[in-house]
């Protein structure tokens, strides 16, 4: 027995077309990331950077490396002729994976994140 594509247009959408996946994969995100940034700078502005920063620092985290890995696993399944719901399914898994892996070692990352951040900016000086 199928899975009706009948009441989830997009999802059938997906299905004829894989190559949106490879679009979202390379577009999508980074506007995602962008869209993310001026409701951020407005909570900024308002004093509540220091209990957000921990959140928007695991949502960028995951963003970013879904973005890159994301894409180049699209495009591997693109060329392999891998269905767009297969497709859709790994890149959402995907991206709870990396989500989770940030969430529980986000001080480990902001650590190196910091170490690479001060290392730039001895180079500099």
């Amino acid at each position: 027995m199928e899975f009706s594509f009948k009441f989830y247009e997009f999802l059938g959408a997906i299905e004829h077309e894989p190559e949106i996946m490879v679009i979202w994969a390379a577009f999508g995100v980074p506007a995602i990331m962008f869209a993310l940034v001026l409701p951020l700078y407005i909570l900024r502005k308002f004093g509540v950077e220091k209990s957000i920063k921990p959140v928007v620092n695991v949502v960028y985290l995951s963003l970013g490396i879904s973005w890159i890995l994301g894409f180049v696993t699209m495009i591997i399944l693109l060329f392999s002729n891998v269905t767009g719901i297969r497709m859709f399914i790994i890149w959402a898994l995907m991206f709870l994976t990396y989500l989770f892996f940030c969430i529980f070692n986000r001080r480990q990352l902001m650590k190196g994140v910091e170490h690479i951040n001060k290392k730039s900016q001895g180079s500099k000086a």
